[in-house]
């Protein structure tokens, strides 16, 4: 419990890790390991795939992912990796994060709100423009399909099947959709390759999810929406 409240209380200011140092990055990852290490020892607080994969349903949060924690030089200071896109730029913000599990269908979507720039949103140009509505963000959602990793019981492996951005601005648009498959073919997640991509679940209280996945080992933690 000590353990779960500590990696709340370091991960609560640093925007899903935007605002992280190098020296947060290895504090959080060691009260990740030390969680689920306890959770391990204690035989609970962890999912078995594919008997407890429902456990996943509903929607998450993304508190905290070590992907975005920039890199840090005695010259500069933070600076992003090669290849991170900033969450906050002159010509978007990265809004909330949202991972949302359909466990009957074996499918998983991941929201990302993209806001206006702040600048832009406080002159009030977009509440005047003509038929717009209330609220002035996109949101892209990435749609995967997931298959347990066996022989692993912790992990499930995911495959991107499609996308679709959706302006609140406009509310007359309708949503734009498109494939992320080769010809628009059904994704494949039965085995390990290029184009899938796995996420080991290290803990799960019901409320608090972590997870370690991606390419890196990326550290990724989640809050139970609904």
């Amino acid at each position: 419990y000590k353990a779960r409240m500590a990696l709340l209380r370091r991960i609560a200011d640093l925007d899903r890790g935007a605002r992280a140092t190098p020296l947060d990055a290895k504090k959080i990852r060691k009260l990740a390991e030390k969680l689920a290490a306890f959770a391990k020892e204690q035989e609970q607080w962890r999912l078995a795939f594919p008997e407890q994969v429902s456990s996943l349903e509903g929607r998450w949060r993304l508190l905290y992912t070590s992907g975005f924690v920039r890199d840090r030089d005695s010259s500069s200071g933070v600076r992003a990796r090669p290849g991170q896109p900033p969450l906050d730029s002159p010509v978007l913000q990265v809004g909330d994060i949202f991972q949302v599990y359909r466990t009957h269908d074996k499918e998983a979507d991941t929201e990302v709100v993209l806001r206006p720039p702040k600048w832009l949103r406080d002159t009030g140009v977009l509440t005047r423009l003509p038929f717009a509505g209330d609220d002035p963000n996109t949101v892209l959602t990435l749609t995967q399909r997931f298959e347990v990793a066996v022989p692993a019981t912790d992990t499930l492996r995911f495959a991107f099947a499609s996308g679709q951005v959706a302006s609140r601005l406009f509310d007359q648009l309708r949503p734009l959709s498109f494939p992320l498959t080769l010809f628009g073919l059904p994704p494949d997640a039965s085995a390990d390759t290029v184009a899938t991509d796995t996420l080991i679940t290290t803990y799960f209280d019901g409320d608090i999810r972590l997870g370690v996945g991606g390419r890196f080992g990326e550290l990724r933690v989640f809050r139970r929406e609904s």
